[in-house]
């Protein structure tokens, strides 16, 4: 009898022993299961944030676009129609001045026309820079082309452009394009002394791609991103609230190459 109580002991023993281990067991994998489920949830809610955050971002960056660019057309056309009508009656009176064959006043009369024919173009290149010509009417391609006319205008570089099918892009997309273009070619003609640039532009897959290249002077890519050189921060920035992405390939001597890739809503 007491053997029996014995082994009925030891039965008892194993099955607390098995019973605590896996109470044991099932409380640990709770635990595990909570801390997976608890870290998801972060990781979860960390990416919405960031999401949230990048929408904003982008909400601002649109509505400061369109800010911007709706001032800079107003100043564009008031510009256009108020200051270059207003030069041009003057101009007019000037030639009026000059008719009269009186060599004193034909001989102010001709440098005040030299002037205000002067005034006249600057104030007609600002309005452009302000206001790109033909985007909104005729599209990214037709701007493009325009930018590069004017370079070819001012300096001895020999542009090559490639542009395809560019339709059916917002006019946000295209206008940061056009202004992401604008950027390099300034560049080119102030600092990079390039003689020779080829520019690619077209749809591939729902994607804008933009590649730029020069035979410039080139630059130390890390110690002027370092410095945050402003056109290389302008560029960057832009794509990136456009969720496009930018790489520069340059170093001194060996030209720019700068490829940009923005996504297009479906």
């Amino acid at each position: 009898m007491a053997q029996s109580s014995t082994v009925g002991a030891s039965v008892d023993m194993y099955v607390m022993i098995i019973g605590g281990t896996i109470m044991l067991f099932l409380l640990a994998s709770g635990i595990i299961i909570f801390m997976v489920l608890y870290q998801r949830r972060m990781l979860e809610h960390k990416m919405s944030v960031q999401e949230a955050e990048t929408k904003h971002q982008q909400e601002l960056f649109y509505g400061t676009l369109e800010a911007i660019e709706g001032e800079r057309k107003r100043l564009a056309r008031d510009l256009h129609d108020e200051v270059g009508a207003s030069l041009s009656v003057m101009r007019l009176l000037v030639g009026e001045m000059t008719a009269r064959k009186v060599p004193e006043m034909e001989t102010a009369g001709s440098r005040y026309k030299e002037l205000i024919d002067n005034t006249i173009d600057n104030v007609r290149r600002i309005s452009n820079d302000l206001l790109p010509q033909g985007l909104e009417e005729f599209g990214l391609a037709y701007a493009i082309e325009g930018l590069c006319e004017k370079i070819l205008a001012v300096s001895d570089i020999d542009i090559q452009l490639n542009v395809g099918n560019l339709s059916n892009i917002s006019n946000t997309i295209n206008l940061a394009a056009y202004r992401l273009l604008q950027e390099l070619l300034n560049n080119a003609v102030k600092h990079a002394e390039a003689s020779e640039i080829r520019i690619d532009v077209r749809k591939e897959n729902s994607v804008l791609l933009l590649n730029y290249a020069d035979n410039g002077k080139g630059f130390d890519f890390t110690q002027a991103y370092q410095k945050r050189s402003l056109g290389l921060k302008n560029i960057e920035t832009r794509t990136k609230v456009l969720n496009g992405t930018t790489k520069f390939e340059t170093s001194p001597n060996a030209g720019l190459k700068v490829r940009i890739e923005i996504p297009l809503p479906n």
